[in-house]
C-alpha cells in the first residue's frame, strides 16, 4: 500500500498573513521616500551615473568614492550647528585688532 503525502494538508493549516498596522505602513513609506531621495542625490548631485569606464574595478572605485562622498555630506547635514563663540567654525583664524 502506497503512502500518501500530506503536503496539501500542511499548506491549508498555515494561518493567513496578518495586515501590518497603519503606523508600520507609514514608516515604510517614509523609508522608501528617503531611499529614492538619496539615490537621486547620488545620481544627480554626486555623479553616480557619470562613470564611462569598461572595467569592474574602475566602476567599483567610482561607486565607492561616490558613496563615501554621500556619507560625508549626510554627516555634515545631520551634524548640529555650532552656535558658541568658542567653536572652531565661528572663531576667526587670526585675532582682529580694533584701534
Amino acid at each position: 500500500m502506497a503512502r500518501r503525502r500530506r503536503s496539501t494538508h500542511r499548506l491549508l493549516a498555515v494561518q493567513p498573513a496578518r495586515r501590518p498596522p497603519l503606523a508600520e505602513l507609514v514608516r515604510l513609506a517614509k523609508i522608501r521616500w528617503r531611499i529614492e531621495h538619496d539615490y537621486r542625490e547620488l545620481k544627480h548631485g554626486l555623479g553616480l551615473d557619470h562613470f564611462e569606464g569598461r572595467s569592474w574595478t574602475g566602476w567599483h572605485h567610482h561607486v565607492t568614492l561616490v558613496t563615501a562622498a554621500h556619507a560625508f555630506l549626510t554627516e555634515q547635514r545631520l551634524a548640529p550647528k555650532a552656535d558658541t563663540a568658542d567653536s572652531p567654525s565661528t572663531r576667526p583664524s587670526t585675532p582682529s585688532r580694533t584701534c
